[in-house]
């Protein structure tokens, strides 16, 4: 019961984390062009988002390992909610620009730290699909409701009201974390990096297939969130229907999620899932990249919130799999020595 209400809790709070990333998503290029910035501007603020993290993403992992899975998406929650707080006081360029930095690498630490505690939120001796499924399906909640979200507060009251509601969104998801027992922290002794037990990994066909579709579906989903918003704003659309046709790919993301285990049964096994999803992702981003008919947006927005949607909780579970309980985070943990097998145990607290 432990690991089932934990999970409940932490789907809430990914609910949460998610409603305020969404929202960050939509306002940082709308917020950018009205504050005087040009689309190539705005996609140099949108890259300078992931300078820090592909720095620390490795080290990310490491200090889940040593400190604990739970405590690791705390403080990103915190610290997202944080970076929000200068476009409430002083909106401005600079203050954008560090907000959205800041609150990437946020976004970083609490993904990485939620990935791994979700891998031990799962029933004792039950699939890890059940768990991931339910994860991502609250992701994709969140994913739904903060565009239209955001985007309807920044038509009424501008942005630093958006953004000041994406603050309370981190608080609300860092206090639902409060009450869980399950802390995701396999060991207390240090983490260190192993380049070698990385090397192995990355040689794996499994894990080499999810990483690469992994990151090929994550730069598709940024390069819509980002130009997506920016082409509609130059037309003239408001704020609020951008907001709806990227809810609408987040809805259709929600709604394929629950049934993941039996579409991968039905579609061949993981890994031809995730080959699928990318071709499913690639057809919505052209479509929409050659269309202006809202209709026609819109069906395209749902194709690719359908690959999306199984692509990515597809990739964890590849990886999880193939990875020791104790270095889900970055490969990263000393091996237990062989005079204390008692001290160690599989991260499920009671």
């Amino acid at each position: 019961m432990t690991h089932r209400r934990d999970l409940v809790l932490f789907g809430l709070a990914a609910v949460m984390a998610a409603v305020g990333y969404t929202m960050l998503g939509l306002l940082t290029p709308l917020v950018a062009l009205r504050l005087g910035a040009g689309p190539a501007a705005v996609g140099a603020l949108v890259s300078s988002g992931f300078l820090l993290p592909l720095v620390l993403a490795v080290p990310a992992g490491t200090w889940v390992d040593r400190w604990g899975a739970r405590r690791m998406a705390r403080i990103g929650f915190l610290a997202f909610a944080a970076a929000a707080l200068p476009m409430v006081w002083a909106p401005a360029w600079p203050a954008l620009v560090f907000g959205y930095v800041v609150a990437s690498l946020a976004h970083l630490v609490h993904i990485v730290g939620s990935q791994a505690l979700v891998a031990d939120l799962a029933e004792p001796g039950g699939p890890r699909e059940a768990a991931y499924g339910w994860w991502t399906t609250s992701v994709a909640v969140g994913q739904t409701l903060g565009p239209l979200l955001g985007g309807l507060l920044l038509d009424l009251f501008g942005a630093e009201v958006g953004f000041g509601s994406m603050a309370l969104a981190l608080v609300a998801a860092f206090a639902l974390t409060l009450p869980m027992r399950v802390s995701g922290q396999v060991e207390t002794t240090r983490a260190r990096l192993r380049w070698g037990a990385a090397r192995r990994l990355l040689g794996d066909r499994t894990v080499g297939l999810a990483m690469l579709t992994s990151s090929a579906a994550l730069w598709a989903v940024t390069v819509q969130v980002t130009f997506l918003p920016v082409h509609l704003e130059l037309l003239a659309v408001p704020a609020a229907a951008i907001g709806a046709l990227l809810s609408l790919r987040s809805l259709v993301a929600v709604l394929v999620r629950p049934w993941m285990p039996r579409m991968v049964a039905a579609l061949g096994g993981r890994e031809r899932t995730v080959v699928l999803t990318l071709l499913a992702m690639a057809t919505g981003l052209m479509g929409v990249a050659f269309t202006t008919s809202w209709w026609a947006l819109a069906l395209f927005m749902m194709v690719f919130g359908a690959g999306f949607g199984l692509s990515q909780p597809v990739s964890m579970v590849m990886v999880a799999d193939r990875v020791a309980a104790g270095e889900r985070g970055a490969l990263t943990r000393r091996r237990p020595r062989a005079r204390e097998p008692s001290n160690q145990h599989d991260g499920r607290d009671t």
